[in-house]
């Protein structure tokens, strides 16, 4: 006897075109914690322990990795980002090193997909890009005086 119906595969609710959210939730506010619009949070980006801050609406099923190489890019274009050979940046969250953190995770053999952004932030928090001179001290870069040693 054939079955009397049969359902087509359904999407996973959340997850759009090209595995991006497409979720709405409206948590403490706009620019928050928990705040959604169609999958994205706010986060924001700190130029160094003094530096201005920015921020960058977030896909909240980005891999950890295309999220940390996403504000590497968008600092490039900044005035902050180290055009001195043998400068170094580093991205920290929580007092941690992101880029430390994903070469652990490489290290363990953790697949790049496995960590996506909404398993590390919320929304609303705070990533700090730090620029290292040659010597591996922080610089901050100031407008007109160029970077001093912190």
């Amino acid at each position: 006897m054939p079955p009397q119906r049969i359902h087509r595969a359904q999407r996973v609710r959340g997850v759009g075109p090209f595995d991006m959210s497409q979720r709405k939730v409206k948590g403490a506010g706009w620019h928050r914690r928990g705040w959604r619009n169609l999958g994205c949070m706010w986060i924001n980006v700190k130029e160094g322990s003094y530096g201005a801050v920015h921020g960058m609406d977030v896909n909240e099923n980005l891999t950890l990795a295309r999220f940390v190489n996403d504000v590497a890019s968008g600092q490039r274009s900044g005035e902050y980002y180290p055009h001195n050979p043998g400068w170094t940046w580093d991205l920290f969250f929580r007092r941690k090193s992101l880029l430390a953190m994903l070469e652990e995770f490489r290290e363990e053999g953790r697949a790049e997909d496995e960590d996506r952004v909404r398993d590390f932030f919320d929304g609303g928090e705070t990533v700090i890009f730090k620029v290292y001179d040659d010597e591996g001290r922080e610089s901050v870069f100031t407008t007109g005086w160029g970077y001093h040693g912190r």
